[in-house]
C-alpha cells in the first residue's frame, strides 16, 4: 500500500476522516457527508480505499434492488500503515495542509480575514489520561460541529500534536 497516495488525496482522507469520526457508515451516508464531492468520485475513493485494506465491508444488505455496504475503517491496519513510517506520514500531512493554503492563496478573491483563517498552537502539560480525554472530548466536539446540514462553508480544522523539548531552567 502507498500510504502517500492515501494521505495525499484530500477526499480519501476526508472519506478516513469520516468514519474516525462517525463510525461505520454507508457509502450514501458518506456522500451526504462530503456533499461537496461528486458521488462517482466518492464511490471511486471508497473502492480504493477497499482494495487497499484500509476500509472494510461490515455488513451488505439489499435496498431497493441494489447492494448497500456499511463500511467500517480497518483501525488496526490504518494504524499500523500510519504509525509505520511516522516522519514521513507527517510529512505528507503538512505538505498537504500547506497545499491547500498555497491553492487558497492564489485565488484572487482569497480574504483570509473573511475566511476566517487562522493558525493557533497551545502548550498544554498534561498527563496521558488527561490527554486521552482532551483528545475524546475533541472528537465529540468535531462530531458535533461535522454535522451534514448543507449550510456554511466546508472548513478544514487540523491538530497536531508533538512532543516539546523543555529547556533546562
Amino acid at each position: 500500500m502507498d500510504l502517500n497516495a492515501i494521505l495525499s488525496n484530500p477526499t480519501r482522507f476526508r472519506i478516513i476522516q469520516h468514519l474516525t469520526l462517525v463510525g461505520d457508515s454507508t457509502t450514501k451516508q458518506i456522500a451526504d457527508a462530503l456533499m461537496d464531492v461528486p458521488a462517482p468520485t466518492i464511490y471511486r475513493h471508497i473502492n480504493y480505499l477497499l482494495k487497499e485494506g484500509i476500509l472494510t465491508v461490515k455488513e451488505e444488505r439489499k435496498v431497493r434492488g441494489t447492494a448497500e455496504r456499511l463500511l467500517s475503517l480497518d483501525a488496526e491496519r490504518w494504524s499500523k500503515e500510519v504509525n509505520g513510517d511516522i516522519s514521513a506520514t507527517a510529512f505528507q500531512f503538512l505538505m498537504d495542509i500547506h497545499g491547500r493554503f498555497q491553492r487558497y492563496l492564489e485565488k484572487e478573491d482569497a480574504d483570509p480575514v473573511a475566511d476566517r483563517l487562522c493558525m493557533r498552537t497551545a502548550m498544554l502539560r498534561l498527563t496521558d489520561e488527561r490527554f486521552d480525554s482532551f483528545l475524546s472530548e475533541y472528537a465529540e466536539l468535531l462530531k458535533r460541529y461535522s454535522d451534514a446540514d448543507g449550510r456554511g462553508k466546508i472548513r478544514s480544522v487540523s491538530i497536531i500534536s508533538s512532543p516539546v523539548e523543555e529547556e533546562e531552567q
